[in-house]
């Protein structure tokens, strides 16, 4: 995973470089858009012929899982001739963990291989050169031993003759995984620092950069330029030509800020028009391969917010040109209210629908990051499978930092609903990450009030014996303050603890019976005072559980 910290915009840190203990890892933990109806046989079907015709729209099934770029390689080492075995055993831990579909990432802003049409990851590096080489000249000198060991491995990889992404698709179709290849259609990683080597020579063009927004995205490429999109047509064409996938993931979520302030609406036909290309490219590989080729997109989770930002998923949908939309935050937060089911309706039931879960938990936006729990992640994907999806998409699960055993058990769960439901899981409020420009958007918490109301899908209803709780954090309050009653869709919770919290705060925490979850997924908590005692939520949870 290319490397994170926290900065003051509460966005993916500029550095995939800090020292590896600052690295996320997974916490397993003990314990207005009108819809459509979709034409039977789509243009671009028509197109494609016999090879990529009306069967390409069978849908994935199973768990989806993103390998990033660069996460394989910052924790292994490559003794001389091993490369491909390690590759091999890395592919087969997730095979036991019960993936179906592994969406291999190759690029950020060079590729992890050795590419024909853009730079590598490690071009320009001297791996016997010193510290302080040109090449390295822009990385902090703390972080230059990791960034090393990352470009390094890739460089080492390549030199003892394995060709990544083609190693990594011949182990998938060993396991009969469904191999995919995720491109990074515009990541900002490093972008604070033109000269730092994680650039190619295009990013270091103020006159292809959106214009208007100031910020952690301002050095994000505008797509309205041709050179910008010939630039990555050139990578897609060559990952279909040189790769035998069964799909290609574009991955708009890194980043979906593609043109400029204003400028949004525009870029949408334009994008729409650039992606009719995309698919003719995959039309072509799948006739050369005499296999489908599937097409995907990764999108922000709100559709609203997509469209705005001139991501027309349902347009694509309907035209023909995607197979597989993927809703997700982008990075802050995992979303456990995502409107699925509005992108249900947008999207229709002939694509593959995917909610993505990433690896972060906060409930508000000031709230400090830290790891999902399994409780959360169990909930989050029952939220997922029960809220409209097909499947589950995992961004950021990486299986380094665990057992093995361990992080293969977790992962197997996210295929089936029914499996999900049969473990302790747990539900919060949290936040949309990805807004548009200009848009005044106020996250649910923190909320101040008398009578505040939180809308929480909570899935379908536990089975008889398990115990529901609610955990309600406040602001700091007197300690003789009477606490807000709690309600579950209008069923009274009763209070069971009080406590205090390192800064202050109470955590409040209340018992529910289960019929109030009536397992229409249209769940709300509503959380009340006296007229004259308002009081500052700052989380709301759900924690279902079996009882004891």
């Amino acid at each position: 995973m290319i490397k994170h910290d926290q900065s003051s915009q509460r966005t993916e840190s500029n550095s995939p470089t800090t020292d590896v203990s600052r690295r996320t890892v997974l916490k397993l933990g003990a314990a207005g858009l009108a819809g459509f109806v979709l034409p039977s046989v789509s243009p671009a079907d028509e197109k494609a012929g016999a090879n990529a015709g009306p069967a390409r729209h069978a849908k994935l099934t199973g768990l989806l899982q993103n390998e990033d770029c660069t996460d394989f390689f910052y924790y292994q080492d490559f003794p001389a001739g091993k490369a491909g075995e390690i590759v091999d055993r890395y592919v087969d831990v997730l095979a036991g963990a019960g993936v179906s579909v592994l969406l291999c990432n190759t690029n950020a802003r060079r590729t992890n291989y050795r590419s024909k049409v853009w730079e590598a990851f490690w071009d320009g590096y001297d791996p016997s050169g010193p510290h302080d080489q040109p090449f390295l000249a822009a990385v902090l000198p703390a972080q230059r031993k990791s960034y090393r060991k990352l470009i390094g491995n890739m460089l080492e990889v390549h030199k003892q003759g394995i060709d990544y992404p083609a190693r990594v698709i011949q182990r998938c179709r060993h396991h009969g995984i469904s191999p995919w290849i995720s491109l990074r259609m515009n990541d900002v990683h490093e972008n604070n620092n033109l000269d730092h080597p994680f650039h190619s020579a295009l990013w270091r063009k103020p006159e292809l950069f959106r214009q208007g927004h100031p910020g952690y995205f301002a050095r994000a490429l505008d797509y309205a330029h041709p050179q910008v999109r010939d630039h990555y047509k050139a990578l897609i064409a060559e990952t279909l030509e040189r790769y035998d996938l069964d799909g290609l993931e574009l991955d708009f979520l890194r980043e979906p800020y593609l043109f400029s302030k204003g400028k949004e609406q525009e870029g949408r036909q334009i994008l729409t028009e650039w992606l009719r290309g995309i698919r003719t490219l995959a039309n072509d590989a799948a006739k050369r391969c005499g296999h489908t080729v599937k097409l995907g997109v990764r999108v922000p989770s709100c559709p609203d917010t997509a469209l705005g930002l001139g991501l027309d998923a349902p347009a694509w949908v309907k035209e023909g040109m995607v197979d597989l939309v993927v809703a997700a935050p982008r990075w802050a937060t995992l979303e456990f209210a995502m409107p699925l089911g509005k992108w249900r309706e947008l999207v229709g039931d002939r694509v593959t629908l995917a909610g993505g879960l990433e690896v972060l938990y906060r409930p508000n936006p000031a709230a400090p990051q830290r790891p999902v729990t399994r409780e959360e992640a169990t909930g989050a994907a029952a939220a997922v499978l029960s809220g409209g999806a097909d499947v589950v998409y995992l961004f950021n699960y990486f299986q380094h930092g665990r057992p093995i055993p361990e992080y293969q058990r977790m992962l197997k769960s996210f295929s089936s609903l029914e499996e999900l439901l049969k473990l302790p899981r747990r539900h919060a409020v949290t936040f949309r990450d990805v807004t548009l420009p200009g848009e005044s958007y106020r996250a649910p918490l923190p909320a101040s009030g008398t009578q505040l109301s939180f809308a929480l899908p909570l899935g379908p209803t536990p089975s008889a014996g398990w115990q529901a709780e609610a955990t309600i954090e406040v602001a700091a309050r007197r300690t003789d303050d009477t606490p807000p009653t709690v309600s579950i869709n209008g069923v009274a919770a009763r209070l069971r603890s009080n406590d205090v919290t390192k800064n202050g705060n109470r955590l409040l925490t209340y018992q529910f019976p289960l019929t109030a979850l009536p397992g229409k997924n249209r769940d709300t908590i509503t959380v009340a005072t006296a007229a004259n005692d308002p009081v500052k939520v700052l989380r709301v949870e759900v924690s279902l559980c079996p009882g004891s």
